[in-house]
């Protein structure tokens, strides 16, 4: 904590003299002043008695980074330290008085649970402030993955939807941005570092491109994990066997190179595979019975909709409208005033094994 008050008075700790009778400005209990050669000044609840307000512990990257972010965010308005908001029992690492609305920034350098990540964000956007989160090293230095995403991913102008971390001795932000997700699976982003507020709201300059998903590969792996008895492809497995095919011999009309928002659980190609191999169980289906089918499907690759500071509603629903429109393409199925007919079956493998030792010898 670096904002003490003093009698009526709020105190910075870079200011306070020891000795003081110091008070948390959220809970009103008493804190230490604790000065150092090696951390910046700082006060702290006594162990026996811990703020009532959610936060976290005072590591020297977080004392440190938020001095920094107040000084690096400046330009948006005036920023106050540590502002307490009672009517949520919130207190942002940083206030920022920005037009049209307020920005509320958190510094997270501890591990925090989605369910509290949900919380703050709440929190903030209930009293009109938009939640601007950073993130700290031990943050930084992880995969992207799901787990990021799903906490702290949020759309920002010009960046997509990204994740920025702030880095200490750098006194830079990283932008993890353009995040999305290829058809086989894996998370994608671009990397941008920015020094000033100007180049944050700037935007990047460069071209975004993605590579092209490497199919012999995602075949071999998902025949590996088979055999491996993988928990997460054992339902896609037996409803792809039900309609008389195993899932690593999919159809090459079922490839496409489209990328996602990272809301797929195991990717668009597996949720396109399992639809096709049920809407080419009927000779004729309506709009409503595709839905139904992407759905169902759609939860058995572990796909959601929603994250805690992005969404995606009609996810499913353009997904779906692009693999209708693809299977009319092939010529595998035929648009009716009320729905589809089915003309030609797409082309399974009916030995899988030699695709795979086919495919085996392209990876080299």
């Amino acid at each position: 904590m670096l904002i003490a008050k003093l009698e009526s008075t709020l105190v910075d700790a870079k200011n306070a003299q020891r000795g003081g009778s110091y008070l948390c400005p959220a809970c009103g209990q008493r804190v230490v002043l604790h000065r150092g050669t090696r951390v910046q000044p700082y006060f702290a609840h006594r162990p026996a008695a811990p703020c009532t307000f959610p936060g976290e512990g005072e590591t020297a990257q977080h004392v440190v980074g938020k001095r920094q972010l107040a000084a690096f965010f400046a330009d948006w308005g005036v920023v106050t330290l540590e502002h307490v908001l009672p009517t949520i029992q919130q207190r942002a690492d940083c206030w920022i008085a920005h037009q049209p609305r307020p920005i509320a920034l958190e510094f997270q350098c501890s591990p925090i649970s989605r369910e509290e990540v949900a919380a703050r964000t709440q929190g903030y956007r209930a009293v009109g402030a938009y939640p601007f989160w950073l993130l700290g090293k031990r943050y930084a230095q992880q995969r992207l993955g799901w787990g990021l995403i799903d906490r702290f991913a949020g759309w920002l102008k010009g960046w997509g939807l990204c994740l920025l971390f702030w880095d200490v001795t750098r006194q830079q932000v990283r932008i993890d941005h353009h995040i999305c997700q290829a058809v086989t699976g894996e998370y994608q982003c671009q990397q941008t570092w920015v020094a000033s507020l100007a180049a944050l709201v700037q935007g990047p300059h460069r071209r975004q491109w993605w590579p092209e998903p490497n199919l012999a590969r995602f075949r071999w792996e998902l025949d590996r994990d088979l055999r491996r008895s993988s928990d997460t492809l054992k339902p896609l497995q037996t409803a792809v066997y039900l309609t008389g095919h195993h899932l690593a011999g999919f159809p090459d009309s079922l490839v496409t190179t489209q990328v996602t928002p990272p809301l797929f659980g195991r990717g668009l190609l597996l949720w396109r595979i399992v639809v096709a191999a049920w809407l080419f169980e009927h000779v004729r289906f309506s709009r409503a019975t595709a839905q139904r089918l992407g759905d169902e499907a759609f939860r058995l690759v572990g796909g959601t909709t929603t994250a805690v500071r992005f969404y995606g509603a009609d996810l499913v629903q353009r997904a779906l409208g692009e693999l209708l429109a693809d299977l009319v393409a092939a010529r595998l199925l035929q648009r009716l005033p009320n729905g589809w007919r089915v003309v030609a079956q797409p082309q399974w493998a009916a030995d899988y094994t030699a695709w795979l030792e086919n495919d085996e010898k392209k990876l080299g």
